[in-house]
Order: C-alpha cells, then sequence, then structure tokens
C-alpha cells in the first residue's frame, strides 16, 4: 500500500478544517487536477482543465457587485511552485484576486483572515 504523501494529508486536514470554518455565503472547493495517469490527464486537458490553478478557491460576497476570491496552493514543507503555478499566481494578483502558498494548516487560517474572510473556527 502506497503511503499518504504531506501534501496530501495537508490537503485533508485544510478540508476538514474548511468545512467547520467557512459558512454560507462563504464559499470553498477544491480543484482535483491531479492523479489519474496519462489517460485521465488527456481527458481533463480535452475538457479545458487549465494547469497552475490553485489547489482550494474561497468565494466570500464583499458587496452587491464584487466577492473577494482567494487561490490557496497547498504544498509540502520542501514543495515548489511549477512554472504554471507561478504564472498563474501572478495572473490573480493582477487580477485583485488573492493567492497564497500555504504549507501549514495555520498558514491557511492566516491567508483567509488576512483576505478578511470571516472564519467560524481556529485553528487553536
Amino acid at each position: 500500500m502506497k503511503r499518504a504523501s504531506p501534501e496530501a494529508r495537508l490537503h485533508r486536514a485544510v478540508a476538514a478544517f474548511l468545512s467547520v470554518a467557512i459558512k454560507p455565503p462563504t464559499m470553498w472547493t477544491t480543484i482535483g487536477h491531479g492523479g489519474g495517469g496519462r489517460v485521465r490527464g488527456a481527458q481533463l486537458k480535452a475538457m479545458g482543465v487549465q494547469p497552475g490553478w490553485p489547489d482550494i478557491i474561497v468565494l466570500h460576497p464583499n458587496n452587491i457587485l464584487s466577492c473577494i476570491v482567494a487561490g490557496i496552493e497547498l504544498k509540502a514543507a520542501k514543495g515548489a511552485q511549477s512554472k504554471s503555478q507561478k504564472i498563474l499566481a501572478h495572473s490573480f494578483n493582477m487580477t485583485g484576486a488573492n493567492y497564497s502558498v500555504c504549507r501549514t494548516l495555520e498558514q491557511v487560517e492566516r491567508a483567509l483572515m488576512d483576505c478578511n474572510i470571516p472564519l467560524h473556527a481556529r485553528t487553536a
């Protein structure tokens, strides 16, 4: 049996945290681009999946005409962003959206607080 990667463990912990910490009207989702091998990768590419998107997207209504967008890229302690992730991070920031690379659950919490996204639970 394969051991779970540190990044996958972090992703599951973040998902569990966000499930309790984020309440409507704020929304979040995970974007699962990885895994499945070459065939699945080709299928996703044919359906328009673009490389580099952050692992988690959070949307929070800011006012009637806008919302706060936060993209969170999860990385293991020594993980590095790919070239496409760096390009997309720049694009996120150019549009006024927020983009963070987080290596711990606490960093995810801090990134969301820095974006003024209300949280209904804390990590500590």
